[in-house]
């Protein structure tokens, strides 16, 4: 069978610091390619801001009609 694993909290902080120091050295050696990042950091920003105000979380719902989530 198929086994899911979560990836732990720490491993995704330590992949955006690391993609953080990527995009600022690219930032800085291409005009372009910050254009291009500050543009999509815009987008995301709005869009992220909708998807957190107005996406429902099922967990609730899960919860109301299974019970409480199980540790995997």
């Amino acid at each position: 069978g198929v086994k899911f694993y979560k990836t732990p909290d720490a491993i995704l902080r330590a992949q955006l610091a690391s993609w953080d120091k990527t995009v600022a050295k690219k930032s800085a050696e291409n005009p372009l390619f910050k254009k291009v990042l500050d543009s999509q950091r815009a987008f995301a920003e709005r869009a992220g801001q909708w998807q957190n105000d107005y996406s429902v979380d099922f967990k609730m719902a899960y919860n109301h009609y299974f019970g409480k989530t199980k540790k995997a």
